[in-house]
């Protein structure tokens, strides 16, 4: 079943960032082997106190992997579906919080990465280290007949079904304009959001950064502008050269200067004939 999957990643930093000599916040991965297939996309908070944001996303990429790889075909049978996902969340949160005080005892924050904070935001991460990593998570596995969906924030997690955008998760509770949930909040185990849906019901998940979706304004012309083509060129060409060369695009001349992600799950059995 899983081998039937297309797993790719692709992160671009955008071109604000290359102007500032900012690194790269964002990270997406991605890993297929026989059993499963597995993509992350994660996005650093852009705010000045974020100092470690670049190493946040990196961590929350590495957390999903980390326990979505872990995670076998039993681990879903003859189990409180409700049970099943607040276990999952508990150890992405968990396997990120290890992920992130490892990297503090490697590297302590030092001085130098609080002098251009102010006094409020240096004292909010001395009182609270972890703020620095502030970033948010999606991720996505393909295992056996279940597909899994986790969340947390401003990024993306969409269905892919016959040519048409799914909403896998309710976001109309989540916070508006420039304010995100994070991984970096104590209380962020509220905010994440776990799903676990039967494969047959979607042809893919398409996980993307604010960077990527943002350009578009709207979800009708994301979809008509960048899904149904790339997900066209995929299915027909059998080749990531277009999503490639969008992404690329999207951070050096067409997009908001935001770093820009995409990782995708995507079913090569699904017709190409359902993206016109």
């Amino acid at each position: 079943m899983v081998k039937m999957y297309y797993a790719f990643n692709r992160t671009k930093v955008g071109y604000a960032h290359l102007r500032e000599k900012k690194p790269c916040q964002d990270f997406s991965s991605s890993y297929q082997d026989p059993e499963r297939a597995i993509v992350t996309c994660c996005d650093g908070h852009g705010g000045a106190k974020y100092i470690r944001s670049d190493k946040g996303s990196q961590a929350a990429s590495e957390a999903v992997m980390n326990v979505f790889y872990g995670l076998g075909s039993s681990f879903f049978s003859g189990r409180n579906r409700e049970n099943v996902e607040e276990k999952i969340k508990l150890m992405v949160l968990c396997e990120y919080n290890r992920l992130v005080e490892r990297s503090l005892s490697d590297k302590p924050i030092r001085k130098r990465e609080l002098a251009g904070l102010s006094e409020e935001e240096a004292d909010s991460i001395r009182f609270n280290k972890a703020k620095a990593y502030g970033t948010t998570l999606t991720g996505a596995m393909a295992l056996g007949k279940w597909i899994v969906v986790i969340a947390i924030g401003d990024s993306e997690a969409l269905g892919v079904k016959k040519g048409e955008l799914i909403q896998i998760f309710d976001n109309s509770d989540d916070p508006a304009g420039n304010v995100t949930y994070s991984m970096c909040q104590e209380d962020a185990f509220y905010h994440l959001r776990v799903t676990i849906l039967p494969a047959k019901e979607l042809d893919g998940v398409l996980l993307c950064s604010d960077g990527l979706s943002s350009p578009y304004q709207s979800y009708d012309n994301f979809h008509k502008s960048f899904i149904r083509p790339m997900v066209k060129s995929v299915l027909q060409a059998k080749s990531f050269s277009m999503p490639d060369e969008l992404v690329d695009r999207l951070a050096a001349e067409l997009g908001t200067g935001d770093d820009v992600s995409l990782a995708f799950l995507l079913k090569k059995r699904a017709k190409a004939r359902h993206y016109r």
